[in-house]
């Protein structure tokens, strides 16, 4: 290493030389290299010492080039990586897009339910209103007959009571007086089983009506306790209005015919005596 480097300076030396000679001197005065090789490069200077006599230390230079690197700019991104976060913020925001439009999409749906389900609410209470009305109108008719089927029965037992003398005459007087005493009994049996009857029928009446206005009433205390809601009504209540719609077309049916009957049998018991009396 020292040799190379005293080889360096003869050389350096020998051309300063040969420089300020003017190029007078020939090619041959210029010591040629044996090798033929080129001169190596010149080697470094020493560093420079401390102010303490020391040589700077391998961790100092490595801070220095560290701070002195901290300095640089940092690269620029390239255009792939532009393009790649494009592409992620471009697909999240389709992503919610989608699920925005999922969300409003099952949140109409969701209304329409709810709007139809009111609708058969309000259908549902007008149906109930309506039955309340037929049945309180179905109840006033039947106490309507009722009373009149009354009045009929008070009629009959007073014109049993009452005396048979208004229009009578002597004739008649004999004649009843000459009539079987059999069949006199049996007309009054027969009698008898008619207001029993009547009888039976009126308080078969009254008994049936009792147990239906129990069940209205009964009805009515549910509605009235239980306040209305936007809700799908229950299937008890619904099926309990049917139970008794159909028990009151049943008891309404068989009251009919046995008014009819009861009716049929005073009609004929009328003209029965309006014969006897001719």
């Amino acid at each position: 290493m020292a040799t190379s480097a005293l080889s360096s300076l003869e050389a350096m030396l020998v051309s300063l030389m040969g420089g300020s000679g003017g190029g007078g001197g020939s090619e041959e005065n210029t010591p040629v290299d044996d090798d033929g090789l080129p001169s190596p490069p010149l080697p470094p200077l020493p560093a420079r010492p401390t102010p303490r006599g020391r040589h700077p230390s391998r961790y100092t230079t490595i801070v220095r080039a560290a701070a002195a690197g901290s300095w640089t700019t940092p690269p620029s991104p390239s255009k792939e990586d532009a393009s790649t976060t494009t592409d992620g913020d471009d697909s999240l925001v389709a992503e919610l897009e989608r699920k925005a439009a999922e969300v409003e999409a099952r949140l109409q749906h969701k209304e329409e339910e709810n709007a139809e389900l009111k609708r058969r609410l309000e259908s549902y209470h007008v149906e109930w209103l309506k039955c309340e009305i037929k049945i309180k109108s179905l109840e006033e008719a039947c106490q309507e007959q009722m009373a009149a089927l009354q009045a009929v029965q008070d009629a009959k037992t007073r014109a049993d009571e009452t005396p048979r003398d208004r229009g009578e005459s002597l004739e008649s007087l004999m004649k009843m007086s000459e009539e079987p005493a059999s069949a006199a009994a049996r007309r009054h049996r027969a009698g008898g089983r008619r207001s029993s009857a009547v009888s039976r029928l009126g308080s078969e009446f009254r008994r049936q009506s009792q147990a239906l206005d129990h069940g209205v009433t009964a009805a009515a205390l549910a509605v009235m306790e239980r306040p209305w809601q936007p809700a799908v009504p229950s299937a008890n209540s619904v099926d309990e209005l049917k139970k008794l719609k159909a028990q009151f077309r049943a008891w309404n049916k068989d009251y009919k015919a046995r008014l009819r009957r009861a009716k049929a049998e005073l009609d004929r018991d009328r003209r029965n005596r309006g014969g006897c009396w001719i």
